[in-house]
């Protein structure tokens, strides 16, 4: 600590400089004007008028993570304030609240499929955009009008309440939703101060992330909104030891994206572990009522279940920007015969669910915390999905304060930092560059070969060339995780 001299005055500088870039992207890509537009736009499209802008937002990307990695690095070494960390982060969100979102338009399709509940009465987890051809916001919903909302009830019920409330107009809605992302991320801040002890550093590596801003409340996805459930769950069991509670909310957070639903048999897990034994059976069965009871609940309006879950069905064997894409590839490649892409998908996803049946062995014998093996759990999945979409690693950022460690720290940040970069080739060299340029077109499949190795490669490999604990100021685990902790039975 005494190493570092005025640590506040540092995170001060950091802090502007984090600003200024967020402000620069606000005043280059501003939601009121091109929200205002009859089409939609991203980072590759707005830059072919004016190229300079994207050597501006690449710019912007190196300051954000630097400024990043160099506040993580303060924090580890002087102690900062816990206000401070929260107030700059809070103002990146306000910057950022009135961003065009750039590279990805899902919050326009929340309001074009929330419309559908709110105008037209039908439900948009049955009934798909383009059925409602005169609708003058259908083209909010770009290239996916035609597909049903691949989220959950609880999300789409919510999404109906924000049109409600909101503007009759694009931009309004958009900044209603954007005002609720940034409510869920301060709500996550509040939760992270509280489970890891009021760390700055924990708080920080959440706080601070470019990711975490740009996608959650710069394109105001709903995962943070999904996160404020998965860590309510998590600390209400791991802080309180309520139980009923913790399972409740978790499971609202898989009724708003099904990925919360890897982490819900981990927490059942880790409560029936401290149950006596017998007690145990009762305690699973009103932890599955519990689930089943809240499932309907929020299916009512949705009514019936079973006719509404085919979005989410098809966007979970949806293909896109993977790294099973380019192995799949390589595989054939290498091969003399040709190989089924599902035989590949076969085999990671059993790969996926033998790591996932010893995870949940762990945290029953408890050897295993809940934020490590879900940590765990996401980051494999992420790696073996054959759908992946940039905004993704926003999942492991709040279980990576609540389990921080050298590597998980420096897994986190290259994740986000390869997520963000990977912009820059699938969307700016894929499109406007290499056109701008006059070189050869480069179909999807090559960018997201030349892409994805680097992308993965990179959290993957150098963290394993790291020690997996510190010698600095104290031993890492930030938050008590009393989960893994044995109970007498008698």
């Amino acid at each position: 600590m005494d190493r570092v001299r005025r640590p506040g005055v540092l995170l001060a500088s950091l802090g502007a400089a984090s600003g200024a870039s967020y402000l620069a992207y606000v005043l280059l890509y501003p939601l009121t004007v091109h929200g205002q537009a009859q089409r939609l736009y991203d980072v590759e499209k707005l830059s072919r008028a004016r190229p300079w802008s994207a050597a501006v937002y690449a710019g912007g990307l190196v300051v954000l993570f630097a400024a990043y990695w160099l506040a993580l690095k303060l924090a580890q070494r002087a102690q900062l304030s816990m206000r401070a960390v929260a107030s700059f982060g809070l103002a990146f969100g306000l910057i950022l609240v009135w961003l065009y979102p750039i590279t990805a338009i899902d919050l326009f399709q929340y309001i074009g499929r929330a419309r559908l509940t709110v105008v037209y009465q039908v439900s948009p987890l049955a009934v798909s955009p383009d059925r409602f051809p005169d609708d003058p916001f259908l083209y909010l919903t770009g290239g996916w009008k035609d597909a049903l909302s691949p989220y959950g009830p609880a999300w789409e019920n919510l999404a109906a309440r924000v049109v409600r409330v909101s503007p009759d107009d694009a931009v309004g809605a958009a900044l209603a939703f954007k005002a609720l992302a940034l409510i869920a991320y301060a709500a996550c801040l509040a939760l992270l101060a509280w489970g890891c002890d009021r760390d700055t550093h924990a708080l920080l590596l959440f706080a601070w992330n470019p990711l975490v801003l740009l996608q959650g409340v710069g394109n105001g996805h709903n995962d943070l909104v999904m996160l404020f459930w998965v860590l309510l769950g998590f600390l209400l069991w791991q802080r309180k030891r309520l139980s009923i509670p913790a399972i409740a909310a978790m499971t609202i957070g898989m009724l708003t994206k099904a990925t919360a639903a890897l982490l819900l048999p981990l927490l059942m897990a880790a409560v029936l572990r401290e149950q006596e034994r017998r007690r145990r059976l009762g305690s699973l069965a009103l932890g599955v009522a519990v689930v089943l009871g809240l499932t309907l609940i929020a299916f009512l309006p949705y009514w019936p279940p079973w006719e509404n879950v085919g979005g989410i069905l098809t966007e979970m064997g949806r293909s896109s920007f993977s790294l099973p894409s380019p192995a799949a590839g390589l595989l054939r490649w290498l091969l003399p015969f040709n190989l089924p892409g599902w035989i590949l998908n076969a085999l990671m996803l059993a790969a996926l669910a033998g790591v996932y049946a010893w995870a949940l062995v762990r945290v029953w014998r408890g050897r295993m915390g809940l934020a490590e093996a879900g940590l765990l759990l996401l980051f494999l999945y992420l790696l073996m999905r054959s759908s992946y979409r940039i905004w993704y690693p926003i999942w492991l950022v709040p279980l990576a304060a609540l389990h921080l460690t050298r590597r998980t720290r420096l897994r986190t940040f290259l994740l986000c930092l390869t997520s963000e970069l990977s912009v820059l080739t699938l969307t700016l060299g894929y499109g406007w560059l290499f056109d701008s340029l006059g070189l050869p077109g480069m179909d999807w499949a090559a960018a997201v070969a030349i892409t994805a190795p680097w992308q993965f490669g990179l959290p993957v490999v150098l963290p394993l060339l790291t020690p997996r604990t510190w010698t600095g100021r104290r031993k890492w685990g930030i938050l008590p995780d009393r989960s893994a902790e044995r109970t007498e039975e008698p």
